[in-house]
């Protein structure tokens, strides 16, 4: 064996190499490979030295082979894994908290913000009086598109002339006046010693309470068509940029911006650390208050909204232009593949694979009325009230949707409804208020100021504050 010659022969062995398993086998007639039995038919012969090479290719492509078949669903895994988290785990640093805890007033003779709490229940205790004189008026020289603002001995309002303007709430005379140069459609919010309001271009401003001075501004760049909501030291906004955005309301300084992925045209809701957001795309969001994250997505379907949401307690309410209303839980979670589970049972149902329709998470019940809903919801007394554009005022019990009344006004309707004690209040575009007994919806009295009422009917300490699209603010009493 130590013959050089006997080695060089020895390496020229002809051997068979299996391409499935790389076993060396001898250049016989066996037909078959002797370690995994496949065959070896088209296998040619070749030398040992040759084959050894052949075999240690064919093991590290086999390796790579198993590495690409073990790594490709674990970094599938990965990747799911990691976008579950970063969809319902805050992975990254914490914004920056809100510097204060002040929130708008919420006293019994105040109305602070748009729909008076940040659930927008649009209710207070007080009861509304049966209107019989007007006792002042004040004239902004222009046009009103919101209702006014009001706490302690003030009444804050803004105007499409670009001024926001506090009155003395006993005479209507001016007490102070700031002008931006920037018209407005949304109510003031009044929280400790400042007057936070929203202007169309995208500015959100802090006025001095006192004296209408400014104390900060923050551009968002994109129109705001909606009222700010303030709650525990942060003013919510949403805005045509697609994105609601959470404001420090000592500074200004934006903490957040969620994507609601389409214009925010009507006021958030807040409640219990939670901001519920409903955009033009047909979405209502639930987003923590503190992180700006998502925790529930609920999807209308092609339903565009009629106005934002409102809370009782764990119940969003919530209803589209078409007349459709719904009520979703508001501590339910979106979870990783939930959504895409459901609407995959959707197209089962819709081609009859499964005999019932799926409930989409955190949906509890949802009303259909005839009408157009343009506007937000009201509730109080266990019953969430509505109203349409056709002249239906209608309540529905709160835990169910069962129907409780419906009342018709014999006009087009141009406000959302507020609740002023056991008085369903609603304004008309041909310039009537009408007072509807909560419980059963009987009219109870109707007072007109001969214009469109532009927003929500207000009732405070007595006094009813109605605006009309001419520009005007009626102070009504039930003095004679």
């Amino acid at each position: 064996m130590n013959d050089p010659s006997q080695r060089r022969a020895s390496s020229e062995e002809q051997i068979r190499v299996c391409e499935s398993c790389g076993h060396l086998n001898p250049a016989d007639e066996s037909a078959r490979c002797d370690r995994c039995w496949l065959p070896l038919t088209w296998v040619a012969a070749v030398g040992r030295v040759e084959g050894e090479q052949l075999v240690r290719v064919q093991r590290r492509r086999l390796l790579r082979r198993r590495v690409m078949v073990r790594a490709v669903p674990l970094a599938v895994a990965l990747g799911l894994g990691f976008w579950a988290l970063s969809q319902f785990v805050h992975l990254g640093p914490n914004p920056p908290g809100a510097t204060t805890t002040i929130s708008a007033d919420l006293g019994p003779g105040t109305w602070a913000q748009a729909r008076r709490t940040p659930q927008n229940s649009a209710f207070i205790s007080g009861q509304a009086p049966i209107p019989r004189t007007v006792a002042w008026i004040y004239d902004t020289s222009g046009t009103f598109s919101a209702s006014p603002a009001i706490v302690g001995d003030r009444i804050y309002i803004t105007s499409d002339d670009g001024r926001t303007v506090a009155l003395d709430r006993r005479t209507g005379q001016p007490v102070w006046e700031h002008s931006s140069g920037h018209s407005a459609s949304s109510t003031p919010a009044v929280a400790d010693g400042l007057v936070i309001v929203t202007l169309r271009p995208g500015l959100v401003v802090g006025l001095d309470r006192d004296t209408g001075e400014m104390r900060w501004e923050t551009d968002l760049k994109h129109g705001v068509f909606s009222s700010p909501i303030v709650a525990d030291g942060s003013a919510f906004v949403g805005a045509a940029d697609s994105n609601l955005h959470a404001l420090d309301i000592a500074t200004g300084i934006e903490r957040w911006v969620f994507s609601t992925n389409d214009w925010v045209v009507s006021p958030v809701a807040y409640a219990d650390g939670t901001v519920v957001v409903a955009s033009q795309g047909s979405l209502v969001y639930i987003v923590d208050a503190g992180t700006g994250r998502k925790r529930l997505q609920f999807d209308t379907g092609f339903q565009r909204f009629g106005g934002g949401p409102t809370i009782q307690d764990d119940t969003v309410y919530f209803s589209s232009d078409r007349g459709l209303i719904w009520a979703i839980d508001r501590t339910a979670k979106t979870y990783p593949l939930q959504r895409l589970i459901f609407h995959l049972k959707i197209n089962l149902y819709v081609w009859q694979v499964i005999p019932e329709p799926p409930l989409q998470p955190g949906a509890l019940w949802s009303r259909q009325v005839d009408g157009e809903i343009r506007d937000l919801l009201a509730v109080a007394h266990d019953t969430v009230y509505g109203a349409t554009r056709q002249g239906e005022v209608f309540a529905l019990d709160a835990a169910t949707g069962t129907p409780k009344w419906s009342t018709g006004v014999g006009a087009v309707i141009s406000t959302a409804p507020t609740v002023a004690g056991d008085t369903v209040l609603v304004g008309t575009k041909s310039g009537v208020v009408f007072g509807l007994e909560a419980a059963t919806g009987e009219s109870l009295w109707e007072f007109g100021i001969g214009h469109e009422i532009a927003d929500s009917v207000i009732v405070v300490g007595g006094t009813m504050y109605v605006t009309s699209a001419d520009g005007k603010l009626y102070a009504v009493t039930g003095a004679e």
